[in-house]
């Protein structure tokens, strides 16, 4: 079994918006799924009720010709969960699709982020696992 990795970098950046200055913070993960594809997620968290600017990078390293995709699920202010849908690798051995505008918000609040990495199994049901999440630094989760 291959060991699952997980990188997690936030950083500070300033952004000018419309009503001036202000503050956003960059989340990234980086993701090894247990069978050895990865993944990338990329958001810019705006305030404490929506995030921007996402970009979704999906690679197939096992090259088993198993179909894999992501899942990204939204937790809200009001603990509601909601899904942002599947993002699904498309190219083939050794390739990255990269999935871009990624973006959201709840008037609830965003609470943060989770990212499940899967991969289909001929006859059963997919194989997942829940490898990342990301806390909105504006709510908290």
């Amino acid at each position: 079994m291959r060991r699952a990795g997980l990188v997690a970098v936030a950083t500070t950046a300033l952004t000018l918006g419309a009503a001036g200055q202000s503050w956003a913070t960059t989340s990234t993960g980086d993701v090894a799924a247990g069978w050895g594809d990865r993944a990338r997620l990329r958001v810019t968290w705006v305030d404490r009720t929506s995030f921007e600017g996402g970009s979704l990078a999906v690679t197939d390293r096992t090259c088993d010709g198993r179909s894999f995709y992501a899942t990204l699920t939204l937790r809200t202010g009001s603990g509601a969960v909601r899904s942002l849908g599947e993002r699904h690798h498309t190219g083939g051995c050794g390739t990255r699709t990269v999935h871009g505008g990624i973006a959201a918000g709840d008037a609830s609040g965003v609470r943060g982020i989770t990212m499940t990495l899967c991969r289909t199994a001929a006859g059963a049901a997919d194989e997942c696992e829940t490898r990342y999440l990301s806390a909105n630094p504006y709510h908290g989760f």
